[in-house]
């Protein structure tokens, strides 16, 4: 029998199983493409959608593109031998950036955009070069009765990237003769050979188009089955290109012009999305909080993030994004470089391992458990690894936080930072190279077995992928055996796979058995040293703040009556200079002097007591104490000035001797003050060194009462071994708790010798505590805001260009009546309000306009109506005022000015004159009300967001006010009128206005 051979063959169909059969999901699909941007040497790349009537997207870079000779030796050819060789490209081609190694392996990444869209129109540019476009619909590779001949793709050279449009049109016109054939092409005449064969292949191509067309209605007996064919020539025939889809390209390529002499780089146009990337754009009638929306978003950047490793330096020769483009403009960012866990992050953990596994499988690295380092650890291979098929050398870092607060080293509000960030960045990743392998590190994904380990026992498999970090770094060099599946779903499992499965999961054992998890000996006693310490710091914490508080009131409640006294006295004082007839006579000058000296001793020791952070109902004793206090003072000074002129004028004495006496007399009530001082100073000093003498006495018979009765009960039948571990159990815990009583001890007499003024530092310390405790709770707030702003502008998204519409169409003569105005803009202002506080654009660009004094004084008459008469309030706007000009946007300027005059309605009504006053002076405006004025301890976080005295106030008026005038350059502050001199009302509440290129 003769022997004869046969050879496969390949359908058309072959594309659409390497491609959409082969990646597992769009974020791998994305990956894959942006893999081919690495290996291209981009700079940037970027995942965009743009809404609209044909919602499309892009995939862009400014890689080193591609020639027309490329494409068709090398992006048309399935599998081509340029991934396989991975050669480092040209240096003229690497832009000068390091070399970096080849990720894409089998050839076929590029097929992945036929999983993101069903049309890509691929545009490329490499420098020197011309434009080379082409247009691909994958869905002629679904036909299975074409062969690869039978499909063409058009392409088309081009020099100017303004012809986007006008070759996207050219090319669906060639698109659509695939899959159109007319009558004409049939009865055509052929006379040679070569047009016979086409016409021949045109027949077949037509022929195999009906059978696949009978074979899909016969699937699908729906009368409003639409065909592939007939899908792929009505999207030939109706789809219109967004323009703006091109700018983002056209932007980059600027970018790198600028750096490398000419443009570069390759898009892929998405000109119909997926489902996935469909949703993200515009999710229809679907709720925000819609289970597939949420999915489709958390997966695509639980997969992109980090696609480089983000645990090493920073590398900015690299940068990723993703974001969609509404149809009202609006930019929404979905990913950026920047999210990520970052090595910084890392540093901070309180338990880390950075080390290696080297080619036979041991771990050599470094340990830190509960913040404090474990030095160099050595963990023996769990296995044998082969060393020709073998896994390979590899280096590890991870890390992670306790679960439980209580038992965490970090500060509360570290472990909150921590906790919030694992929500969101945890996971154990694998990077090859640097590049992300997937899906490692994913949530559903569990491939070391973390998870499954941990629900057998949780107390000793301690790690958990919900508060994991770190990552396993391999390389193609060391690694050749680590190989991807080719749908990316992870390593082929073959022997290196399973050792690097085995090695990571056993080592992750080994460290918890040893340091982190419940059989760590070294977790019992560093635990039971964290909480012994954590309660030790928050009972001197505590009794340090109620020793504050005690003193405080101590010190309002005794120095009042003295305070009031000695004001008093210096009134009466004054009153009997200023009557007395006796003013010229200097023994009665002197006699003053001597009672004035009397009272300026007292001015220091009833000096207002230092304020802490949080006084209750002791605020308003404290400002009156306060405020006497300054009265007092100023008495004291006023009566100084006076005495002192008189004592010149009176003197008979020469100069010398008249400053010399007054030099003594000084010096005389500073040295019986520091005598004071020190004699207190000698009296607490022994006093306490009595205490500590009887306490260390005390303590020196602490450990053997507590250990003494253990001894005692030693018997022949006694387990030695528990009563010794039993006696170094209560030592350890004895000189744990006396070394931090008495080095606390020793530190603060090692700060009081260097001179550090502690009351101050404490009180200082209590304060800055109490106000970032009360930021917590305001970021709190502020979340619940966001959050709402959040829903809320999800839907005014959607309406305000639906309003902004609304009021445009109205008739002129609705627009001539002032009500159209104030409703245009009173939507504008709110718009604008909560622009700033989400990442909102709305309604696109608003141009700035000259506004007047007298515009803003109608609105605000417009805007209050009635409601100043009717709360008997007298408002006043000056001529300087009105005549003012500045141009911004209304919708910034107006609710500045109804912000501030709402609040002075609010607070002039507890006074009896209710007067507002706005005008223009030193070229600033005030804004003034006769109500009561800011105290002085309230003016520095007046215009902080959640601070406010006003009941039921929200503290986020003023707050928007300064931010929104920022951004334009404005300023505005709250003058005290003793300080800078700007008021209008002195003693009232004035803000002060600075407008940037205000005229008047």
């Amino acid at each position: 029998m003769q022997m004869r051979s046969l050879s496969f063959k390949a359908r058309a169909r072959t594309i659409e199983h390497l491609g959409k059969g082969q990646i597992a999901d769009c974020p791998t699909a994305v990956s894959e493409l942006w893999k081919n941007a690495y290996d291209a040497y981009a700079r940037d790349v970027a995942l965009y959608t743009i809404d609209g009537d044909y919602p499309c997207g892009a995939l862009i870079d400014n890689g080193c593109g591609m020639s027309l000779q490329q494409i068709i030796d090398n992006w048309l050819v399935v599998g081509t031998e340029s991934k396989t060789r991975k050669n480092t490209l040209e240096e003229n081609e690497r832009f000068g950036l390091s070399i970096r190694k080849t990720q894409g392996e089998k050839g076929i990444g590029r097929l992945s955009a036929a999983f993101l869209s069903p049309v890509t129109f691929l545009v490329t540019k490499k420098m020197d070069n011309n434009y080379v476009a082409l247009l691909i619909d994958w869905r002629l590779f679904e036909n299975p009765y074409l062969s690869f001949d039978d499909v063409t793709v058009p392409f088309r050279e081009f020099e100017k990237i303004d012809s986007l449009s006008d070759v996207l049109s050219d090319l669906l016109i060639e698109l659509k003769k695939n899959v159109y054939f007319t009558s004409k092409d049939e009865d055509e005449d052929e006379d040679e050979d070569e047009d016979e064969v086409r016409h021949f292949n045109h027949i077949l191509t037509k022929s195999a188009w009906e059978k696949f067309s009978e074979d899909e209605k016969a699937v699908n007996e729906k009368s409003d089955f639409i065909t592939t064919q007939d899908k792929i020539i009505n999207f030939c025939d109706q789809f219109k290109i967004d323009p703006n889809v091109f700018v983002p390209w056209e932007e980059i390529l600027i970018k790198v012009e600028k750096i490398d002499g000419d443009k570069h780089g390759t898009a892929l146009f998405l000109l119909e999305l997926g489902r996935d990337l469909s949703l993200l754009t515009n999710a229809g009638d679907l709720a925000k909080d819609n289970a597939e929306l949420s999915d489709v978003e958390q997966s695509l950047v639980d997969t992109l993030r980090a696609f480089v490793n983000p645990y090493i330096l920073d590398d900015l020769s690299f940068s990723y994004e993703i974001y969609t483009i509404k149809a009202n403009g609006y930019h929404r960012q979905i990913l950026k470089q920047s999210d990520v866990f970052s090595k910084s992050d890392f540093d901070a953990l309180e338990h880390t391992v950075v080390g290696y596994v080297d080619e036979k499988g041991w771990f050599r690295g470094r340990v830190k458990a509960f913040g404090e380092d474990k030095g160099e650890v050595v963990i023996p291979a769990s296995i044998s690894v082969n060393s020709d098929s073998g896994v390979g050398p590899f280096e590890i870092q991870i890390g992670t936080l306790e679960f439980l607060a209580q038992n965490t080293s970090h500060t509360e509000r570290e472990h909150t930072h921590f906790d919030l960030k694992a929500k969101k960045y945890a996971g154990l990743m694998v990077f090859r190279d640097n590049l992300r392998v997937l899906p490692y590190g994913r949530v559903d994904n569990d491939f070391f077995q973390i998870e499954e380990r941990r629900s057998w026992n949780a107390g000793r498999y301690y790690w958990s992928n919900r508060r994991i970090f770190g990552f396993i770094s391999i390389t193609q060099s060391n690694n050749k055996e680590l190989k991807d599946k080719s749908g990316r779903e992870g390593f082929i499992r073959n022997q290196a796979a399973r050792e690097l499965k085995t090695l990571v999961s056993d080592l992750l054992t080994s460290l918890a058995d040893r340091f982190f998890g419940g059989k760590s000996e070294d977790r019992k006693e560093l635990l039971e040293q964290v909480k012994r310490e954590k309660e030790l710091r928050k009972s001197a914490q505590q009794q340090a703040r109620k020793s504050t508080q005690k003193s405080f009131s101590e010190a309002l409640k005794t120095q009042t009556p003295v305070l009031e006294a000695s004001l008093e006295a210096v009134k009466k004082l004054k009153t009997k200079l200023d009557s007395s007839q006796n003013k010229h006579d200097y023994n009665y000058i002197k006699e003053i002097d001597a009672d004035l000296a009397n009272l300026e001793s007292l001015r220091t020791e009833i000096k207002t007591p230092t304020k802490p952070p949080k006084i209750g109902v002791y605020e308003e004793r404290y400002r009156n104490y306060r405020d006497k206090y300054n009265e007092f003072s100023a008495y004291i000074l006023e009566m100084k000035l006076i005495v002192n002129k008189l004592d010149s004028e009176l003197n008979k004495l020469e100069p010398s001797l008249v400053g010399k006496n007054h030099l003594d007399k000084n010096q005389g009530i500073i040295n019986a003050r520091l005598t004071k001082f020190s004699n207190n100073i000698d009296e607490k000093t022994n006093a306490l060194l009595k205490k500590w003498g009887e306490e260390i006495k005390s303590d020196r018979a602490i450990y053997y009462s507590k250990a003494i009765s253990i001894v005692d009960s030693i018997n022949n039948n006694t387990e030695i071994e528990n009563v010794l571990n039993l006696l170094d159990s209560i030592y350890i815990e004895t000189i744990d708790s006396l070394t931090f009583k008495y080095q606390s001890i020793n530190k603060g007499l090692e700060r009081l010798f260097e001179g550090v003024n502690l009351d101050s530092a404490f009180s200082l310390s209590e304060e800055e505590r109490e106000y970032f405790e009360d930021k917590a709770k305001s970021l709190n707030a502020l979340a619940q805001l966001g959050i709402s702003v959040e829903i809320l502008s999800h839907e005014l998204e959607e309406m305000d260009s639906m309003v902004t519409r609304g009021l445009n169409s109205l008739p002129s003569t609705a627009k001539e009546h002032p009500g159209f105005t104030l409703a245009l803009n009173a939507h504008r202002s709110l718009t604008q309000q909560i622009r700033f506080l989400s990442p909102l654009k709305i309604s696109g660009y608003q141009s700035r306009q000259k506004i007047t004094g007298k515009n803003i004084t109608d609105y605000i008459l417009k805007f209050f109506g009635d409601r100043f008469e009717r709360q008997r309030i007298t408002i006043e706007f000056g001529d300087d005022f009105k005549n003012i000009s500045i141009n911004d946007i209304p919708s910034r300027i107006y609710p500045v000015f109804t912000n501030i005059v709402n609040n002075a309605m609010y607070w002039v009504s507890l006074a009896n004159n209710r007067l507002i006053k706005i005008d223009f002076v030193n070229s600033l405006v005030i804004i003034a009300n006769s109500g009561p004025a800011i105290d002085t301890d309230d003016v520095p976080r007046l215009f902080e967001l959640f601070y406010s005295k006003r009941a039921n106030g929200h503290g986020v008026g003023l707050y928007l006010c300064r931010e929104n005038l920022a951004v334009a350059h404005h300023k505005i502050w709250y003058s005290e009128p003793d300080v800078d001199g700007n008021y209008l009302i002195k003693d009232g509440a004035n803000f002060v206005i600075q407008f940037n290129g205000v005229e008047d």
